[in-house]
């Protein structure tokens, strides 16, 4: 991974945005990262303001088209 990619976004995230890809709840993800709701709540919501997203969706759109994701992979996987 080069540093630039490194920078916008951590390991946490991805698997987090690929949850969201694979059409988890807040209160799934929550118990898969063994995290409160709230604290997926605000975290999703703070990646919807860093990349300029105004739903889930378009954030998995923006993270497959930035290679967050790996892209023609089902189920979604973080990129390596």
């Amino acid at each position: 991974m080069d540093l630039a990619y490194d920078d916008l976004i951590n390991d946490r995230d991805r698997w987090l945005i690929v949850m969201l890809a694979r059409g988890y709840t807040t209160t799934r993800i929550a118990r898969e990262m063994h995290l409160s709701r709230h604290t997926v709540a605000e975290r999703i919501s703070k990646l919807l303001d860093q990349f300029a997203c105004s739903n889930r969706s378009q954030l998995v759109a923006y993270s497959y088209a930035h290679r967050f994701l790996n892209v023609g992979v089902w189920p979604p996987g973080v990129r390596r």
